[in-house]
């Protein structure tokens, strides 16, 4: 089916999976996800085949909790998102899959650490709050988002860091990818020619998967805890993050 065999077809099923769940519960599902596709189809053909489907997804997320999202917290991110997006298209364009997977890798392990730090001192925490540390975020978001859809656990670790509650934390999740995925669109179509018919035939054969896990997310969300939601985040990103190191 597809023109994939029984393991590859399978992993597909679970990353679909994992990208409906992760627009509705937890983020850093992404991540699996991408590597899963990429197992069976390479990267950077991966990401054009990821990112349908995490448009598609998109549409969940805004429709369960974009209402908790905020413009104020939107507009911080959004234009140096799309900087970094033009970055990526650029500089994805010469590296190499193996060489811009371990870069986000790298970038992703230290988030993960300032995450960790973050919750161990709780209420003494400094949060930067001027517009060079929110500019930056949204470029290093854009960036990584263009070159391997795996900006989830960075923005993660932003908004956690942020304090926001879990409804805000994916409300404005949710938002944000919207739009950041629309402007990667046509750069995947005109610039890495990575979506193509041929490609988004692969969402297509995906969406009940894409919506079986979304739904999933809706169910458990309302069933974990704040502090628990964190706990996931936190293992979510450290397992995704080693992924893409190997």
């Amino acid at each position: 089916m597809l023109g994939l065999d029984l393991m590859e077809l399978l992993m597909l099923m679970l990353a679909a999976m994992l990208t409906g769940f992760s627009k509705t519960a937890v983020s850093g599902a992404t991540l699996p996800a991408v590597a899963l596709v990429a197992y069976s189809f390479g990267g950077k053909l991966s990401a054009g085949i990821m990112l349908t489907m995490l448009m598609v997804a998109d549409l969940f997320g805004v429709y369960n909790y974009g209402r908790y999202g905020k413009l104020k917290d939107l507009l911080k991110v959004l234009p140096p998102a799309i900087a970094g997006v033009l970055l990526g298209v650029a500089v994805g364009s010469y590296l190499n899959d193996a060489q811009f997977k371990f870069l986000i890798g790298m970038t992703v392990i230290f988030c993960l650490v300032l995450l960790i730090y973050m919750e161990t001192i709780g209420k003494n925490a400094r949060i930067p709050s001027g517009v060079l540390f929110h500019g930056a975020t949204g470029v290093v978001n854009g960036f990584a988002s263009m070159v391997g859809n795996a900006a989830s656990p960075i923005f993660s670790v932003y908004m956690l860091s942020m304090g926001f509650t879990k409804n805000r934390f994916i409300g404005t999740a949710a938002w944000f990818f919207f739009v950041v995925n629309i402007v990667k669109f046509p750069f995947h179509v005109f610039v890495w020619k990575t979506i193509t018919l041929e490609t988004a035939r692969y969402t297509l054969y995906m969406l009940p998967f894409i919506v079986g896990g979304a739904l999933l997310g809706v169910f458990m969300i309302k069933r974990v805890s704040e502090k628990t939601f964190k706990y996931i985040v936190i293992g979510m990103t450290a397992l995704a993050a080693l992924r893409l190191m190997l």
